[in-house]
């Protein structure tokens, strides 16, 4: 079975970037990619003032081609279109900072019941760069956990925006799936587009929806062949590379890598709620 809506629904993908949801801007740069390649011409930007502290989200210079200065405030936006005959509609933009039960009821209200809609998140994790990034899936509807032979979210703890939305997806009705790739945690000041392709084998699978993204294969090639040489720049580095290579080869079952990441995941959340 794929995840997929029927008759007039949506499949809805969102993303936010910020620390608790966009390693190396995994899902992010994904969603960006999906909204250029599948045409989602139709937009809508939301009113989301006020849900933002600047000096965490911070405003940006962006310029024109001819050098003209504007500035690009944080905030969300809606694209639509469709792919492959399916309606699609992209939520992506900030996390927010302040009122997050105003912003989940204003993301909620562009979602409908009958959409199946597609979290998407990245973490960095003990991985290495070397081998296929893990990408776990999980939901909170025990229904389609088993439908789409996924695991049933049953984490309890400090949580971010995006897992919130799908906690608020299930109260709603709303068929929601998580999908969290994990990022090596020694590489973490730069984009990862493999990590994004990951995400979008990942997307591709669960939903049947071909993803055709230019160069992103080239890409992913080119970032692994400069983690490689990064690595191998600091001895230490890379033994503890080594390391994450021996405890990946170890285990032969397709699951594992997922429990791992899952598990770096809750670690990663508690860790967090101690820390505030």
């Amino acid at each position: 079975m794929t995840f997929l809506p029927s008759g007039s629904h949506s499949l809805v993908l969102v993303a936010f970037e910020g620390q608790d949801a966009d390693a190396s801007e995994a899902a992010s740069s994904l969603v960006k990619d999906l909204i250029d390649v599948w045409q989602l011409s139709e937009s809508e930007i939301l009113d989301t003032d006020g849900f933002y502290e600047f000096r965490f989200s911070e405003p940006e210079i962006v310029r024109d081609d001819t050098g003209r200065a504007k500035i690009a405030w944080p905030g969300v936006e809606v694209h639509r279109g469709s792919h492959e005959g399916i309606p699609v509609t992209v939520i992506h933009g900030h996390e927010p900072g302040l009122k997050w039960r105003e912003f989940l009821s204003l993301v909620i209200s562009r979602i409908a019941v009958g959409d199946a809609v597609v979290l998407l998140g990245g973490l960095h994790a003990e991985v290495p760069h070397t081998r296929p990034l893990p990408v776990v899936a999980n939901t909170e509807d025990a229904g389609l956990a088993a439908d789409l032979h996924i695991e049933i979210n049953s984490y309890t703890g400090p949580i971010g925006i995006l897992g919130l939305l799908g906690v608020e997806c299930a109260w709603h009705g709303i068929s929601a799936v998580n999908l969290w790739v994990g990022v090596p945690d020694y590489l973490t000041d730069s984009p990862s587009p493999k990590a994004e392709l990951a995400l979008a084998r990942a997307l591709e699978a669960h939903t049947g929806l071909e993803i055709d993204i230019p160069v992103l294969e080239e890409e992913s090639q080119a970032w692994e062949l400069g983690a490689d040489e990064l690595v191998s720049l600091n001895p230490q580095l890379a033994e503890h590379v080594r390391g994450l290579e021996k405890l990946n080869d170890s285990t032969e079952l397709p699951e594992a890598s997922g429990d791992a990441i899952a598990a770096e995941f809750e670690r990663y959340l508690r860790r967090r709620g101690r820390e505030k």
